[in-house]
């Protein structure tokens, strides 16, 4: 399995080696940067031009929390080996990392 985003504000989950589109997310309003597993594999975390961060639940088929504070685009975002925090780069020179239990994201 792999996970791609784009500047169609998607990002897809895609089987391989054949190719097949097993899921689409749809929420941001602006091209994605970075997309990335959380280590149990039940969460992804997007970035987007948006200047948001997103995760999403793999079994809800949905975004379950939106992270807002970099000012500008985000460039790049990853999960810790733990799975409680993700970092996020911006281009308004800014770094973040997210506590994900702060705000209730379980997914061990």
């Amino acid at each position: 399995i792999a996970v791609t985003g784009s500047d169609d504000h998607l990002w897809k989950m895609w089987t391989l080696p054949d190719g097949n589109i097993i899921m689409t997310g749809e929420g941001h309003t602006d091209w994605l940067s970075g997309c990335c597993f959380r280590p149990s594999g039940t969460q992804l975390v997007t970035s987007s031009g948006d200047t948001t961060v997103r995760i999403w639940d793999l079994s809800k088929r949905g975004c379950i929390l939106t992270l807002k504070g970099h000012a500008r685009a985000v460039r790049d975002c990853s999960w810790h080996s733990c799975g409680d925090f993700v970092a996020s780069a911006s281009v308004d020179s800014t770094s973040k990392i997210w506590d994900v239990n702060r705000y209730g994201v379980t997914g061990h």
